[in-house]
């Protein structure tokens, strides 16, 4: 017979006593929170709903509080901090007898996965009754439960700094991305470099390269775990491309039979189906590579560079040019015909340069920071799981 696990994976130092099997009812107060509908008014008390927060109130009803999802997103699990309302689709809640912070609290039943105990099909439930009965084990020593709570407060504090940083670069680039390109029918941008004065052509995209549509046969045949890169709609993304774990190639024979589909360093490839119009640069890890139903563009190196091209195309102005145009049944389609009817308003090629570097800069800066953000979300989600029973 298998042991029932009593101590967590990971713990800090000092502490090795058994941790205790315990009712939520035994450790929290629970009653749902007012109203049936969202009453925001721009308040400044945060509103939380089932979800997380809906807006804000010149009321509040709970303070430093754990909010559990009652109704429709049931057992989703938020922290309120400070003074905030919550409406009758959360229910508020907070630790009996001073046991532990409401802070370990709310990690403590974030590591639950409450929504896995909610009831109901059409409209989701999850009712302080059901929530009284579940059990959970903790710890009786309020001096780990408060360094546990710390740890994960500090970790979800740096989370926060990096989101905001991903969320700023993007509204500067968002920005600035208006600002550098000529606005309706203009030949000169709001914002540019020094030393360039010289009016913006507007050109059709036919006029600057080569276009062609990537394969669109059957080949689930031809799959393998090496050969030529397979790069489909879903891998392109705003200035780059992300195959996940398992890319998908395309055995040699079939690669070679179409050998002239095959991309070259500096090919933009465009979505024709699904987020039409984002676009990414072919670089030497993704050359010899074919795409399935995507756009290529291989532009005349005389008149307009990859970058350039490739991020006018993820501009909202292409994006918005695309949807109006395209066609489709729940997927939207970006047709050849249509792109060919696109229109690239073209500096000269030092400028397409400078703006290139520049959004360039800012792209590698939210990478940087999405990565990291990534990382200390996987590290949270693992700690949770070790420093928990």
């Amino acid at each position: 017979m298998t042991e029932t696990k009593k101590r967590p994976d990971i713990r800090f130092a000092g502490f090795e006593d058994d941790w205790e099997q315990r009712k939520l009812g035994e450790l929290f107060n629970f009653h749902y929170g007012d109203g049936n509908n969202n009453p925001s008014n721009g308040g400044q008390y945060p509103v939380f709903g089932a979800g997380g927060i809906q807006g804000g109130y010149t009321k509040y009803n709970a303070e430093n509080s754990v909010i559990i999802g009652h109704m429709g997103d049931a057992g989703c699990v938020s922290w309120g901090e400070g003074k905030h309302f919550v409406t009758y689709n959360g229910t508020i809640t907070k630790p009996k007898d001073d046991v532990f912070s409401a802070k370990f609290g709310y990690y403590l039943l974030l590591n639950m996965n409450l929504r896995k105990y909610r009831g109901g099909s059409g409209l989701p439930f999850l009712t302080y009754d059901m929530l009284t009965e579940m059990e959970t084990k903790c710890s009786n020593s309020k001096m780990e439960t408060q360094k546990i709570a710390d740890y994960f407060h500090h970790l979800d504090h740096l989370i926060t700094l990096y989101q905001c940083k991903v969320d700023k670069l993007t509204a500067v680039k968002k920005s600035m991305l208006e600002k550098m390109f000529p606005k309706n029918g203009k030949n000169i941008p709001e914002i540019r470099f020094k030393g360039f004065t010289e009016a913006w052509e507007q050109r059709k995209v036919t006029e600057l390269g080569e276009i062609y549509i990537g394969l669109v046969t059957t080949m689930t045949s031809h799959y393998t775990d090496q050969g030529a890169l397979l790069i489909r709609n879903s891998d392109i993304k705003d200035g780059c491309f992300e195959f996940g774990d398992d890319p998908i190639y395309l055995d040699d024979d079939f690669a070679k039979q179409n050998a002239s589909r095959k991309h070259r360093v500096g090919d933009v490839i465009t979505v024709h189906t699904g987020d039409i119009g984002t676009s990414a640069v072919i670089s030497e890890k993704e050359a010899g590579s074919i795409g399935f139903a995507t756009i290529v563009t291989r532009p005349n190196k005389d008149i307009i560079t990859s970058d350039y091209l490739c991020i006018y195309l993820n501009t909202d102005t292409h994006k918005n040019f695309a949807m109006n145009i395209s066609t489709g049944d729940g997927r939207n389609n970006y047709n050849l015909k249509d792109y060919y009817e696109c229109v690239v308003p073209v500096p000269s090629l030092d400028e397409q340069n400078k703006i290139s570097d520049f959004i360039k800069n800012i792209n590698h800066l939210i990478t940087l920071y999405q990565h990291k953000l990534t990382k200390l979300k996987n590290i949270k989600k693992s700690m949770l799981e070790k420093m928990f029973v």
